[in-house]
C-alpha cells in the first residue's frame, strides 16, 4: 500500500490549524478578571431575594409552597470609557455655556426693561403736567378775555 502524501499533508495541516485555533479562541476568565480590575472596574456582589415556588403531594393533593432563597448576584460596574467621558465633559462644557449665554441674555433684557421703564415713567409725567399747563392756560385765557 502506498501513502497518499497529500492526504497526510492535509490531514497535518488540519490538525495544526484546528491547535492553533483552540489556542486562538480559548480565553482564560482569571486572567481577563484580573485585568478588568486593573484597569479600574469593580465587583459589587448584593445578596438578593429569589422566590421559589415548589409542588407538593399531600394526601393527593398538590399544595403549593413558596420558598425565599438568597442568591450572590455579583454585579460588574465597568469603568467609562474614554468617549464616554468625552462625552461627559463636552455636555457639561455645554450646559455651563448654554447657562452663560442665558444669565448674559436675562441680565441685558433686565437692563433694557429697567431703562425703558425710567424713560416711560418720565415722559408720562412729562405729559400730565403739560396738560395741566395747558388747562390752566386755557381757564386763564377764557377769564381774561371774557
Amino acid at each position: 500500500m502506498k501513502i497518499n502524501y497529500t492526504q497526510l499533508s492535509t490531514l497535518i495541516f488540519m490538525i495544526l490549524v484546528s491547535i492553533y485555533l483552540m489556542f486562538l479562541i480559548s480565553c482564560s476568565a482569571k486572567f481577563h478578571q484580573k485585568k478588568f480590575i486593573q484597569k479600574g472596574g469593580k465587583i459589587i456582589c448584593d445578596t438578593t431575594m429569589i422566590t421559589v415556588t415548589d409542588t407538593l403531594k399531600v394526601n393527593g393533593k398538590d399544595s403549593i409552597i413558596w420558598r425565599e432563597i438568597r442568591v450572590n448576584c455579583p454585579e460588574l460596574i465597568a469603568p467609562l470609557t474614554r468617549y464616554e467621558i468625552r462625552y461627559q465633559y463636552k455636555t457639561i462644557r455645554d450646559s455651563f455655556e448654554t447657562i452663560r449665554y442665558i444669565t448674559k441674555f436675562k441680565y441685558k433684557e433686565a437692563v433694557k426693561t429697567l431703562k425703558n421703564d425710567k424713560k416711560k415713567g418720565f415722559g408720562y409725567n412729562l405729559r400730565f403736567i403739560g396738560i395741566i399747563a395747558f388747562l390752566i392756560l386755557l381757564i386763564v385765557l377764557l377769564f381774561k378775555f371774557k
